[in-house]
Parts: C-alpha cells; structure tokens; sequence
C-alpha cells in the first residue's frame, strides 16, 4: 500500500532528538524489575460480538501457559522483535469476570451494552529527547506524574478504558513503551485498552521524507498494544492470525512510505453505551471506505448513545493521506447513509497539534483536541492535560483535567490527592466541561458509586 505524498518538513512539527537515552532512564533500567505479567485487553471487533474481547501478554521470550489457552503465540515479527506476544479472542459476560494467567487471578470488567462507562484519554505523551525533543519533560515532570496518576486513577473499581491517541512516547525501537508499561500497575493493564497510530510511530521523526530503515511504521506498535482489527476479519487472517504482515519493510526497502495496512489499524465496537472508531491516518481514504461503511452499519444497528471517533492527525501532511485527517474523516462519514444519522452524535478525538481545546463547536461540541501531554506547540502555551469521559447518570460528559499550565499553574499535588480519595469521578469541580449531552439513544441510567480509599 501506498503511503500519502503529502508531508511537512520536520522543523514545523518538532525538534529533533539528543540521540542519547537520558542517565535517569539507562539508571532506571539498571534496577532489577518486576515480573508483572505484561497484560493487554482489548474489546474485539463489532463485527464478532458485544462479548468479544482480546486478551494478551506480552514477554521477553515465548511463555507455557498451562492455565489459559493463548491461540497466538509468536516472536514479534519485524520490529520491536526482542518481545514476544501470545493473543486470544475470547468471550466475556457483562459484569466481573475471573480469569487466570500464569497462576493470576485477573478480573476484566465487560460493562453491560446500555451501562455507561469511564474512560481516559491521552494523546502525544513523552517522556524522554532520546528521538525527538520533549520539551517539557523536566518542567512537568511527565514521566513520574503521568505514571502515579494514572495509577491513581485506575485504582477506582469504576474506571472502563484508557486511550491514547497516537505519537505513543516517540518510540523507535520498543524501549520506551516498555518503560512506561513496566510502571503502570495491574489495574491499569486489565482495563480496555485503545491505541491510535500517529506520525511518529511510523516515522521517529514525523514525516516519511525522513523515514529509514530503522522506523517502526506501526509495526511494532500493532503488536505491543494489541487490538482486534478489521485485518483479523479478512481473507488469510482470522481470530488467531488477527495481523496483517504481508508487508515486510526489509523485502520492500521503500522507507519513504508507509510500510504497512490500514486495516491492522482499523478498529470499532461498542463498550457500554458508547461507540468508538479508531483508524490510521497513514492509510488511504479509498482502501479504508469499504471498512468505514461496514463500521457505520454496525453502529446504526447498534444505536450507540455517542460515537466517538479517534484518530490522530488534525490536518493533511506529515503522512497523513489525503482526506484522513480525523475532522475529514468525520466529514465523510457523515457523507455515508448509515452514518448520516448519527449526525452531532458522532464525535471526534485527537492529537498530533500539542494543544488541548474544543477543536470543533458549530452548534455543538464535536471535536476535541489533547494533544498536550509533553510536547510543546507554538499555537499554545504550555499545557499538560488528559480527558475523562464519564456517561454515565444517562449524559455524556466530557472533562478536560489540567494538570499543569503555563497560565493555570501546578495543580497535580491536589488533583492526585482527590483521585487517591474518591476516583476522578469525584474530582471534576477541577476540571473544565467540554461535554454534557443526553446519552440517548439506547442508553439505561446506570449509576455507578464512588470508592473511598483511606
């Protein structure tokens, strides 16, 4: 597949990297670590089933798993290939469910198709100039606070998914995940996870004229942060060979674009009573419509309250193919009958600018940046942030948390002190409202309590 011609130099985007790890992380590394298992959950694809969910662990080498029935299991393939994954599609049933993984007892919390649900949203986080410059690693210190928050906030039995929604830590090479993922605690990892491609995990430097052989493309990543995509539904993959790796960068030897499919990228289902559309702005519009339509008449059967769409670009270039930016994307979308009638129900997330602001507000808030979690933009101050989705209580609301700004000040002492007491739910007198409309239609008002910690 081709890969979009339109880029951007790099000098509009972001400054290159040191070129070197910093000594705190190669100390960090030093340490010995935990043996956690290294679990991912993934709702699986609308297609297969509201009860469908993926389940995976990634390891240093290929594990025996006498207790749980991993149909994948296999050395990652072409990049980030020191990991191994072992991946199962299996069923769940809307409430607690137990499994057990390596002698762990592991509960995953499959909402009912009406409950609202609690979700968190990143995009753009960094930590380390190794690749490309994080301006504000030191300022806002995001390494430790992003890990003891999002601790924090997991922590609350209430909490359904984590997002983040691309440019995933600037990672060539795998160790940078690593690190942050080794940090994030058990309750972090049982969670729904969702995970967008963004420039810099195809291209470290952000852009495919400066793409070489050492880029990742998404390839790595497709395998690190498992998700069940539409590939895993097409001619010569299925449940258990859920990727596509007919493209290996090596054979094809053409840096300077995209080496990979959309449709290892292209992810939709329901969780709760929300609707979510993910999708890789490095593909092209034409290979992906017939996939986009086949997602629009899922969620016109399904009558989601809101459909949130997720991507990564905000804007044509830097390997965004033409017409996949996320706000295009909407727009075509709506162009589609079964998606016509969603109207200002479809909503979309992004990143890719380092600014955090209602992108899109003509007769209702639609779009929605947060792109700021470490980087810095010459569009807007200083800003560090993350969105809390909350539908429950039959609305759907949408709360922007900043943690640290230039104009806003240092607000993560008391922000982290509410979360550890009551859930972030308990906590959005601190936060700005971007979002609260009905959640309708086929929405129950489930109320869900907090959990007081002492």
């Amino acid at each position: 597949m081709l890969a979009a011609l339109l880029c951007l130099p790099l000098a509009l985007a972001v400054e290159p990297g040191t070129g070197d790890f910093e000594p705190w992380l190669r100390q960090l590394w030093e340490k010995p670590r935990t043996q956690a298992l290294d679990l991912r959950v993934a709702k699986g694809l609308g297609a297969k089933g509201y009860e469908k969910a993926r389940v995976s662990v990634v390891a240093p080498k290929l594990l025996s798993f006498p207790d749980f029935n991993f149909t994948y299991r296999k050395q990652f393939r072409y990049r980030w290939t020191d990991n191994y994954l072992h991946s199962s599609l299996i069923d769940l049933q809307p409430g607690k469910n137990t499994l057990t993984i390596a002698g762990q007892s592991i509960q995953v919390d499959l909402p009912a198709e009406t409950e609202g649900i609690r979700a968190v949203f990143w995009s753009d986080p960094c930590f380390s100039s190794k690749w490309i410059h994080c301006a504000y690693a030191d300022k806002f210190q995001t390494f430790p606070r992003s890990i003891a928050m999002l601790n924090a906030i997991y922590a609350d039995p209430s909490m359904d998914m984590f997002a983040i929604l691309g440019d995933n830590f600037y990672d060539q090479t795998g160790e940078l995940a690593k690190t942050i993922f080794d940090q994030l605690s058990p309750d972090v990892k049982r969670r729904f996870l969702f995970v967008v491609n963004g420039n810099h995990d195809n291209w470290v430097c952000g852009s495919p004229g400066c793409g070489d052989m050492a880029d990742n493309f998404g390839i790595g990543q497709m395998q690190y942060y498992t998700s069940d995509p539409v590939a895993s539904n097409m001619w010569l993959q299925n449940d258990e060979d859920f990727m596509d790796f007919s493209i290996d960068p090596e054979v094809r030897k053409d840096y300077k674009t995209w080496q990979n499919v959309g449709t290892n990228f292209l992810v939709y289902h329901k969780l709760g009573n929300i609707g979510f559309l993910g999708f890789s702005g490095a593909a092209l519009f034409s290979d992906m419509l017939p996939y986009f339509s086949e997602a629009c008449d899922y969620f016109e059967r399904e009558q989601p309250a809101v459909v949130f769409l997720l991507g990564h670009w905000n804007s044509k270039g830097m390997g965004c193919g033409t017409g996949m930016s996320v706000p295009a994307v909407r727009k075509e979308l709506l162009a589609l009958t079964s998606c016509s009638t969603l109207g200002n129900r479809l909503k979309y997330m992004d990143g890719h600018e380092h600014c955090n602001y209602v992108q899109d507000n003509k007769t209702e808030p639609v779009g929605f940046m947060i792109g700021a979690h470490g980087m810095d933009d010459s569009a807007c101050e200083a800003q560090y942030g993350f969105l809390y989705l909350d539908s429950t209580d039959a609305r759907v609301r949408l709360y922007y948390f900043e943690v640290q700004s230039e104009s806003g000040g240092d607000k993560y002492d008391d922000l982290l002190k509410c979360v550890s007491t009551g859930g972030l739910s308990a906590c959005t007198s601190m936060a700005q409202k971007w979002l609260d409309v009905p959640a309708e239609p086929g929405t129950s008002p489930v109320v869900r309590s907090n959990v007081q910690w002492v």
